[in-house]
This record gives structure tokens, sequence and C-alpha cells, in this order.
């Protein structure tokens, strides 16, 4: 069963924000460039949308309650 292409934000060694493209077999594609901010995050995940179909966004960023 194929999974779902993704789009990863993750976070830098120097605190700011880049994104993964993975394809739906895990695959790393390419990362971005690095972000300063979320709103700029946000925007490039707008335009990645616009070009990988119906993908899945996950934030890597975000710490998982335990």
């Amino acid at each position: 069963m194929a999974g779902k292409n993704r789009i990863e934000i993750n976070k830098a060694t120097n605190k700011e924000l880049f994104l993964s493209i993975r394809s739906a077999n895990n695959k790393k594609i390419v990362h971005s460039e690095t972000y300063k901010n979320r709103q700029s995050v946000n925007k490039a995940i707008k335009v990645l949308e616009k070009i990988i179909k119906n993908p899945e966004v996950v934030d890597k960023t975000k710490k998982k309650a335990s």
C-alpha cells in the first residue's frame, strides 16, 4: 500500500525552519532553503501544494505529548 507524498517542517541547527519533501515511498526528494519565520514557511507550503497533489503536511518542530 502506497503512502502519501509529504511536506515536513523541520528545524535547522541555526533554529531556522526548512521543508523536506518526501515521496510516497518515504524517499527524501529535496529540502528547501531555511526560513526565518513560520509565515514564510506557510507561504512556501501553499506554493508546493499547487505542485504536489494532496500532500500530507507534517510539523516535526512540535513536541509530541507523552
